[in-house]
């Protein structure tokens, strides 16, 4: 009896991990987004393979989104552009995050695949779709694209879904309406920090996307923003919370470097009559700077050597 019940349980194991098989060998060849990032240049070249040696299956325009499936080494993305899967060289993608926002196609891979309301799977089913049908793609958020579809936003398991193609070069944006002139105005995504990047060139890059946002006196978002408020913003999407003033954050916040040490993610105090903070700036590189100016109506980027802010400068100050 001992030996027929040993054959019994060895033959419900067996069953057991036949029926599990497939569905693992399914899971594992699936495509799954671990984020995005933009071409750094025009002709970005994407590869049949991790080297310069392979073949050239696609190229994307400077700005443009590209998905990241993952890193193979230290030296390649192993990306999906356009639906093409290839290769592309590390220092030619900028701005790698998990959640962000462009404009793309996508198709259903699976058969009655979920949209939900947010990209988790315990969250409501907005609506239940067959294999290959069509979505408009506005983001990505770990793992999941973010689809319009239906008159509904939602999320899609980017591993049940296929992209298709790039129809806007906004590869960091959302559509967001802003207040002034009836015009739509994109607002940049929170990026995910990126190890590989220090943390001040992450800011200083994600800061100058807000370039062209209108001065709002008392803005702290991106309908509006004055210069303490651009900046305490900024800051607080990579977790870090700043004094709300510029006044406050010379006294309060980071410590002090000289004008010499300047590095991206540094922030510029100024002052009209050098007594007094009145006006912060942050430091993006190659001496220009990024604010928003009241007189100038809004978030632009400036030489660091124009004489206001060589006759008015205060000081700087290194948070990160």
């Amino acid at each position: 009896m001992k030996i027929i019940n040993k054959i019994v349980v060895t033959v419900l194991l067996i069953s057991i991990a036949a029926t599990m098989l497939p569905l693992t060998v399914g899971a594992t060849s699936r495509t799954i987004a671990w984020g995005a990032a933009n071409a750094v240049g025009d002709g970005v070249r994407i590869r049949s393979g991790a080297g310069l040696s392979h073949d050239i299956l696609a190229s994307a325009k400077r700005g443009e989104a590209i998905v990241i499936i993952e890193r193979t080494n230290t030296e390649w993305y192993r990306v999906n552009y356009n639906g093409t899967i290839g290769f592309v060289s590390v220092p030619l993608l900028e701005r790698p995050r998990q959640i962000a926002d462009f404009t793309a196609s996508g198709k259903i891979s699976g058969d009655r695949v979920n949209v939900r309301e947010r990209p988790d799977i315990t969250t409501t089913v907005l609506g239940t779709y067959v294999q290959d049908t069509v979505m408009n793609i506005v983001g990505l958020n770990n793992g999941w694209y973010k689809v319009r579809h239906d008159g509904k936003v939602g999320y899609v398991r980017s591993d049940f879904m296929t992209l298709t193609s790039l129809s806007s070069t906004s590869s960091s944006s959302s559509g967001s309406s802003s207040s002034g002139g009836g015009s739509t105005r994109v607002v940049p995504s929170a990026p995910a920090p990126d190890p590989n990047i220090e943390l001040g060139r992450q800011i200083a890059d994600y800061a100058v996307l807000f370039e062209g946002t209108r001065y709002v006196r008392g803005g702290a978002s991106p309908s509006g923003f004055d210069c303490s408020g651009l900046v305490s913003y900024v800051y607080a999407q990579f977790g870090i919370r700043l004094t709300r003033n510029s006044a406050g954050q010379y006294r309060d916040n980071g410590t002090h470097i000289n004008r010499s040490d300047l590095s991206p993610g540094d922030l510029i105090f100024t002052s009209a009559n050098g007594r007094v903070v009145d006006h912060v700036a942050l430091y993006i590189g190659d001496n220009k700077i990024v604010h928003s100016s009241s007189s100038n109506g809004g978030v632009i980027i400036s030489d660091l050597s124009h004489n206001y802010y060589t006759r008015t400068w205060f000081g700087a100050k290194r948070i990160v």
